[in-house]
């Protein structure tokens, strides 16, 4: 078998493991990624001006991927370190990544239909206008946002102690991320030097790529696209190069 066809193996078997310990809280997952983001939508859609709707969309979009893909990622790191479970995983001739990405690939099934629940709110209850043929790129854009902060909740994860200080360490970093990114407002109201600083954060190339889209195309809806890619590559090479993967 190629090397390509080992680690597609890998993954598979990986992804069905971590399949099975996602289910058992299935229920949880569900109401957070669909219930607390649709009432984030509601709440904050009756403060902006219509013109800021599709924005508020994107930015309820974008606080429960970052948040989902951060969080669960690492606490399930520190779920695994406590059952010592984390120390099989280390100990099979496996990747990082795979590890990393079985984990983040049993909750993209999840992350997605949270995303198109609250689009289809939207479309139903906003007035938000979303085609077909952009329908199917925005969930392009939302895979490839969800990818863009697979790294953050793994390197939490594994620089992370004790499954406390995990957790306290992903909600803090998911709430920095998505309440003082701006996803829920432009970028173009922030000033000059936090501008500089929000564009060092994957959240706000994600907000403007699909703002983009839904807005039928703006000249940085490419150049977002791009930088989230770079992201994804980055995270990957990170990852594999295995930060504390033998000493976590």
């Amino acid at each position: 078998m190629s090397r390509f066809g080992t680690a597609a193996a890998q993954l598979a078997t990986s992804v069905r493991m971590s399949f099975v310990e996602t289910t058992r809280e299935l229920g949880f997952v569900l109401g957070f990624t669909i219930v607390f983001p649709i009432g984030i939508l509601f709440f904050l859609n009756h403060l902006v001006a219509p013109s800021l709707r599709t924005q508020v969309l994107v930015g309820t979009v974008m606080m429960e991927t970052a948040l989902l893909n951060i969080n669960v990622l690492a606490q399930a790191i520190g779920s695994d370190k406590q059952t010592r479970l984390f120390d099989l995983w280390v100990s099979l001739p496996i990747s990082p990544v795979v590890y990393a990405l079985s984990i983040a690939v049993v909750l993209l099934p999840f992350t997605l239909l949270s995303a198109a629940v609250t689009l289809g709110v939207a479309v139903a209850f906003f007035g938000v206008a979303v085609s077909l043929p952009t329908l199917a790129v925005l969930v392009a854009g939302f895979a490839l946002v969800w990818a863009s902060t697979m790294g953050i909740g793994y390197l939490i994860g594994v620089f992370g102690g004790t499954p406390r200080q995990i957790n306290s360490n992903a909600q803090l970093v998911g709430v920095i991320l998505t309440f003082f990114a701006p996803v829920f407002y432009p970028v173009s109201v922030l000033p000059g030097p936090l501008q500089a600083v929000a564009y060092a954060w994957p959240l706000t190339w994600g907000t403007q790529f699909l703002v983009g889209i839904l807005d039928g195309g703006t000249p940085t809806t490419l150049l977002s696209a791009g930088v989230l890619l770079a992201y994804v590559i980055a995270w990957l090479v990170i990852i594999g190069i295995g930060p504390r993967w033998r000493q976590a």
